[in-house]
């Protein structure tokens, strides 16, 4: 069948639908026995993917109870914006947009789509809460599969989909399992409901049914994941829970292209003419290129915590033992960094610059002991003589003294995005870690007279600060030392809060940087910048489209409360935490 418009609209709604089932649940209570049981979606995951992102446990009913009202609301806004979307993208194709014939049964069947996207259209198209998803690599090639709760009732809506379209996907048996699928250039995207669930995968056109079965599971692997029980060792190694939980593993991606592939990859390798037309690798690439990869194998993530009030998730990239140790070794201890202290935002950093020196020579070090030899990783060499010409040169002492910095915004007044009008005031606070902030501050009183009358001691105490720079951003401003940090207020930041700014203890070790903000707000900005970009010439939106997004921006603004990021470089790897509570 030829590939239309019509098509790839109905084939991104089928995405978007599958994308809205997020929160996965099984029968079994077992808690984490879920991630080792075959008896889940994972026993269709072959034991050597690649990757794999698994969320078989929901979230609890009572948190659901308290989202979903407010998740209904975002998803009837989206089905506004998906509309004013597709039609402008449709009517902007240059020379091949459709006439208004093709225009009007497209959108047909986006309005169709989009009756899907609430909750009870979710419910309506068999879709409920106990819903358990896996997306994961048959080898290189994705599949999604979703279990479905009424697999007749979302047969019934595809068909729905399918009539007010007046055209329906392209039908096939596989094995005698009826598929259906678009055909794009050299790519055939398939959709099914195959024991009762919901299975999407990308195939070559080449691919024979017996290949095609088994990406859709037709056949099982001989191994799944669950019996390798990968999914189950991550969770205990980093806290994870059944309701989500994934990892890419960078290894075995590079070795499909520098080992032997088998299974799948070897035949898509195969068809698709990658084996014929890649020059052979050299035993020494080979090598070389593992060698690479091991620096960071892997990437891990998943929720590691789940309540009424909170979601927390975690991240990580495993770094090799020696690297990781080394990257410890450069965050440095800043007060308060790491930890949220309220207000609208705050952000900081950490660094130990000499720490960082030895790790960046000791890494030229390595790479001159154990040269690359591959002709397509001899470039990386050119590197060393410019890094070493770049540590000889002379540092200021003072700058080794630099250890990181915190920053608080707790109010803006003023700003204007409309007519990109900056703030009138501020009022917040930046402390500043020095290894000794009183040079620092003596240095300063040499250049300015301001500083100089200062009667600053280290001691934590604040005292009043008069610089023609911070009184343009309105009130009044105040500074506090201590032999390590120094710390400066604006607008009608109090003077105890300054000095408890320097009280602080660090947050998490390893911190390098960490972010906070008050998320209502936020989506507050999100909508006005949004409803502005509008209002650039040939890009008006539509009061419907408007209204649609000024919705969605507050009922993400009630549903989210304060949300917090931190990278952190530890021995395990470069790991980030974030973390989101939900207003009542």
């Amino acid at each position: 069948m030829q590939y239309t418009r019509y098509h790839r609209t109905l084939g991104l709604g089928l995405a978007a639908l599958l994308a809205l089932a997020g929160c996965g649940k099984s029968a079994d209570d077992e808690g984490a026995a879920l991630l080792a049981s075959d008896l889940t979606v994972l026993r269709y995951v072959p034991a050597d993917s690649p990757y794999v992102l698994a969320a078989l446990r929901p979230l609890p009913d009572d948190l659901l109870d308290v989202m979903e009202p407010k998740l209904d609301r975002v998803l009837r806004s989206y089905q506004s914006l998906l509309r004013h979307t597709v039609a402008s993208a449709l009517r902007e194709g240059a020379g091949d947009g459709p006439d208004a014939e093709e225009l009007e049964r497209i959108m047909t069947v986006v309005d169709e789509l989009t009756t899907l996207l609430s909750i009870e259209g979710l419910r309506a198209a068999g879709i409920e809460r106990d819903a358990t998803f896996v997306f994961y690599g048959h080898g290189l090639l994705p599949v999604l599969r979703m279990t479905l709760s009424d697999p007749a009732a979302f047969e019934a809506a595809i068909n729905r989909v399918e009539t007010r379209a007046g055209e329906g996907l392209s039908r096939r048996s596989i094995e005698g399992q009826a598929v259906r699928e678009i055909e794009a250039e050299q790519v055939r995207v398939l959709f099914a409901v195959v024991d009762g669930q919901f299975v999407a995968t990308a195939a070559p056109v080449a691919f024979d049914d017996a290949q095609l079965g088994r990406l859709l599971g037709l056949t099982l692997p001989a191994e799944n994941v669950a019996d390798a029980r990968t999914l189950l060792e991550l969770a205990e190694r980093y806290d994870y829970t059944e309701h989500f939980v994934g990892f890419v593993d960078i290894r075995r991606l590079t070795e499909v292209f520098v080992g032997e592939p088998a299974g799948l990859d070897a035949e898509l390798l195969e068809v698709t003419g990658i084996n014929a037309a890649r020059p052979p690798l050299s035993d020494v690439c080979r090598a070389e290129f593992r060698r690479v990869a091991a620096i960071a194998p892997r990437i891990a993530m998943g929720y590691n915590d789940v309540t009424t009030e909170v979601l927390a998730t975690h991240a990580i990239v495993e770094v090799r033992d020696d690297l990781a140790a080394g990257l410890a070794t450069l965050p440095a201890a800043v007060p308060g960094l790491g930890i949220d202290a309220g207000g609208l935002l705050s952000f900081g950093m950490s660094l130990n610059l000499r720490a960082a020196r030895d790790f960046y020579e000791a890494r030229l070090d390595a790479l001159e002991a154990e040269p690359y030899e591959c002709e397509q990783l001899v470039p990386l060499m050119a590197g060393i003589a410019a890094g070493r010409q770049a540590l000889q040169q002379p540092v200021p002492p003072m700058v080794y003294d630099f250890r990181g910095f915190t920053a608080v915004v707790t109010s803006l007044e003023g700003m204007d995005l409309a007519t990109n009008q900056p703030p009138t005031r501020v009022d917040g606070r930046l402390l500043l870690a020095m290894d000794n902030a009183p040079a620092l501050v003596s240095l300063g009183q040499m250049f300015s007279p301001e500083l100089a009358g200062l009667a600053l001691e280290p001691n934590g105490d604040a005292v009043p600060l008069e610089l023609p720079q911070l009184a343009a951003l309105g009130g009044s401003a105040q500074v506090a030392m201590t032999n390590d940090a120094i710390a400066v207020s604006v607008g009608a930041d109090d003077a105890p809060a300054l000095e408890r700014m320097l009280e602080a203890e660090a947050g998490a070790p390893g911190t390098l940087l960490a972010f906070g903000m008050d998320a209502g707000r936020y989506y507050g900005f999100i909508g006005q910048a949004m409803a502005l970009e509008a209002d650039e010439p040939g890009e008006e939106m539509p009061p419907e489209v408007e209204a649609a997004v000024t919705e969605m921006m507050a009922a993400l603004s009630e549903l989210y409360g304060r949300m917090t990021t931190s990278v952190r470089l530890t021995p395990r790897g470069v790991e980030m935490d974030s973390r989101v509570t939900l207003k009542e």
